[in-house]
C-alpha cells in the first residue's frame, strides 16, 4: 500500500512538474480546463473559453459535455455525471463536488489530470479556495490529500526557461 501511494505521488509529481499550460496567451474571461491531445509533448492541461455563468454546476456541466475546441479530449470517463455540488458548512471555501461512480475507477495520472482539471476550472468561482472531489459520495482513497487546489498545480515549466505569468 505504501509502496503504491509512493508511486502515485511520483506520477504526480512528474506530471506537474514536467507540464506547464497549453497555449500560455492569455484568455479573456472564464475558462474551462480539458486535456491535450495525447502522445504530444508539452502541456497535459490547455484552457477552452467558457461563456456561461461562473456557477459551479454549470462549469461542471460544460466539463463533463466536453471539449469543442479541436486538440481538445476530456479528461473524464464516459457516464461521469454530478450527484451534487455545495459549500462545506465546516470549511470556509471548500466547495465539495460529488460525481457519480464511474469518477472512482479513475487512477494514477489520470485521476489527477481529472481532478486539476475540476479544480482549476471551478477556482475561479468567486469564494472558491479549494475543491473537495467525491465519487459516489465517498473520498478517493489513494489521493495523498483530498482538498485540492488551484494553487497546488505546477502551470509552467521552469526547467525549461519558461516563466511565471504576472
Amino acid at each position: 500500500m505504501r509502496r503504491k501511494r509512493r508511486l502515485l505521488l511520483l506520477a504526480l509529481l512528474l506530471l506537474l512538474t514536467a507540464c506547464s499550460v497549453g497555449e500560455r496567451e492569455q484568455t479573456e474571461g472564464p475558462v474551462l480546463w480539458f486535456c491535450t491531445g495525447e502522445g504530444e509533448h508539452g502541456p497535459a492541461l490547455s484552457a477552452q473559453p467558457y461563456e456561461g455563468e461562473l456557477v459551479p454546476e454549470q462549469l461542471l456541466s460544460a466539463l463533463l459535455a466536453g471539449p469543442v475546441q479541436e486538440g481538445l479530449s476530456s479528461p473524464f470517463p464516459r457516464g461521469v455525471t454530478v450527484r451534487g455540488c455545495s459549500w462545506d458548512g465546516e470549511r470556509p471555501g471548500v466547495l465539495v463536488v460529488d460525481l457519480s461512480e464511474q469518477y472512482g475507477a479513475l487512477a494514477d495520472v489520470s485521476l489527477s489530470l481529472a481532478d486539476y482539471s475540476i479544480v482549476l476550472t471551478l477556482s475561479q468561482v468567486e469564494g472558491v479556495e479549494s475543491v473537495e472531489i467525491l465519487s459516489s459520495g465517498r473520498s478517493i482513497s489513494y489521493r495523498s490529500h483530498q482538498t485540492l487546489s488551484a494553487g497546488e498545480a505546477v502551470l509552467w515549466d521552469e526547467l525549461a526557461g519558461e516563466k511565471e505569468e504576472p
